[in-house]
């Protein structure tokens, strides 16, 4: 496999190159809409390689979803074997897709399969600007998000995050609404895919019904608009009956495998908590204070801006009186402050929730632009300016151009005790890891003994905390893990203070650990127990 040093630089200087391709391939027509789409997709790959092939931890969310993809291959049922706390099934099902052709589930498995999702979300965004706004506008506009996703290397656009699925889920049904509200064609069977397709959305991430219930909303109003011309009611029914769809398939699932009780605890209500954060005086702020933590996202939304100041000055400048398109210019304008409401609701400054923004701000840039033409893609060159700069200095600097160093870093890693527990292991085994350190999992590919992979919600004092040391217990009788690992400590995210936070913190669990566990040593900070009829047969 291929692997980058820090300063690839023929290597970023044709990824330039072709960029200034797509460019000028967005202002000639006679350059096909299917060529253009594949020279951005190209693109899009060609600079995120780098990151892909970099098999190393760079966010903790990738070692939670990665850890819950294991496990899900040896254990399928979500919510017996995992909590994926504010990430959905569908976010973790779709990780196992490797494991099943017959790949590693690593880092760069999920970079990869998060890499599809981003792809499929830009081509959607693509044509959805095309039914609204003209090839030629769809032309220049994708570009803006294309150079942000492809040149940036913040670590919140790139690393395998629990957002990608749900954005490519928003992103498909944003392009069945513009089908449904520019064409009869399909009408029935478009209304029933939004539907369910919105259906979807919840089971990938709660954060993402925000959007989902917007894009909903908007397709019973064309619905509507049907009924009233056509005087057929069955669009609306089929779009209720979409939305209802999916959602019935989970609670049969639930109900069949008796875990319908843990998706209400663990999912709905757990969730509920975590989500208590910012109030609604309390968005604008919060917003603004997520932006300010990202440069390349702030230079986004400059091009953004700009590009919508530039469709104001135009429209005042040649006025047109005609409302044709005011209802998806309201839509869209509802869906961004849904996604600003969505990120902001938690009330937590995680920069990845900023990508729930973008196709958004895209589709406000391309309703105000909409009477430029082909004209829109001078914008992206602010965007691809800022990159090529930024590039520029920190080569000077400190000759530096690529951030993620892949030499001696395309597998997996092995931290101490990992490479201790490997002497006892075998296939097949659980592990559980008490505090929050995921890569354990992802560097020994040992299912979890318990659903919840990062034990915060079961340490630190809130309404149902008792309720997840339950379950965190259940787990135990159930899978009889060969290893505990108090991870508490110096590489634990959040909880490091071991007499407060550690195993002992938690007597019920401390006594089953002394009872069936013995301690095999501290590494690294990190104790390992092991399950003493395991030691036994070795």
């Amino acid at each position: 496999m291929i692997s980058f040093d820090h300063s690839p630089t023929v290597y970023w200087f044709l990824g330039y190159l072709l960029a200034g391709l797509v460019i000028v391939s967005s202002r000639l027509n006679r350059v096909p809409i299917s060529l253009y789409l594949v020279l951005c997709m190209a693109l899009l790959v060609f600079m995120r390689l780098p990151v892909v092939v970099y098999n190393r931890e760079i966010n903790p969310d990738e070692s939670q979803m990665i850890s819950h993809a294991i496990t899900l291959f040896q254990d399928a049922v979500y919510w017996r074997s995992v909590d994926g706390t504010t990430i959905g099934p569908l976010d973790n099902y779709l990780l196992v897709l490797p494991k099943l052709l017959g790949f590693q589930l690593n880092y760069s498995s999920g970079r990869f399969m998060g890499l599809l999702c981003t792809a499929g979300s830009l081509l959607f965004l693509f044509f959805s600007i095309k039914n609204w706004f003209g090839a030629n506008v769809a032309r220049g506009l994708i570009l803006v998000p294309l150079f942000l996703l492809a040149f940036t290397q913040e670590i919140d656009f790139v690393h395998n995050s629990s957002e990608q699925l749900p954005i490519f889920l928003l992103a498909w049904n944003t392009w069945l609404l513009s089908r449904l509200s520019t064409s009869n064609r399909n009408f029935t069977r478009n209304a029933f895919l939004i539907g369910f397709v919105a259906g979807t959305i919840p089971f990938a991430k709660l954060q993402a019904v925000p959007q989902a219930f917007v894009i909903a909303l908007a397709a019973f109003w064309f619905c509507y608009l049907h009924f009233r011309k056509n005087n057929e009611f069955r669009p609306i029914l089929t779009l209720i009956a979409g939305g209802l769809s999916f959602p019935f398939c989970v609670l049969i699932w639930t109900l069949s495998n008796a875990v319908f009780n843990d998706l209400i605890d663990f999912y709905i209500l757990g969730n509920m908590v975590y989500a208590e954060g910012a109030t609604l005086p309390q968005i604008p702020s919060q917003f603004i204070k997520i932006l300010a933590l990202s440069s390349d996202f702030q230079l986004f939304t400059l091009t953004i801006v700009i590009a919508i100041l530039a469709g104001i000055y135009f429209h005042f400048k040649n006025p047109d009186k005609r409302r044709e398109g005011m209802e998806i210019r309201f839509f869209i304008l509802m869906l961004v402050l849904s996604s600003i409401y969505a990120i902001t609701k938690s009330g937590n400054d995680f920069i990845h929730y900023l990508n729930f923004c973008i196709i958004p701000l895209t589709l406000l840039a391309a309703s105000a632009t909409a009477r430029l033409g082909k004209w829109a893609s001078v914008f992206p060159l602010v965007l691809l300016c800022w990159f090529v700069g930024n590039d520029a200095f920190s080569y000077a600097r400190e000759g530096m151009l690529n951030k993620f160093n892949s030499v001696n870093a395309r597998t997996l890693g092995e931290s101490p005790v990992v490479t201790e527990l490997k002497k006892y292991s075998k296939k097949g085994d659980y592990m559980t890891v008490w505090g929050w350190q995921c890569v354990y999992y992802v560097e020994a590919q040992l299912a979890q003994g318990t659903s919840e992979n990062h034990t915060e919600r079961s340490i630190f004092n809130h309404p149902m905390r008792e309720t997840y040391r339950r379950k965190f217990l259940s787990d135990l009788n159930r899978t009889k893990p060969a290893f505990i690992l108090d991870a508490v400590g110096k590489n634990s995210v959040w909880v490091q203070n071991k007499e407060t936070q550690g195993i002992s913190s938690y007597p019920e669990l401390f006594q089953y650990v002394q009872m069936h566990y013995k301690l095999a040593g501290d590494f690294d900070d990190t104790r390992l127990y092991v399950r003493k009829d395991r030691l036994t047969l070795r």
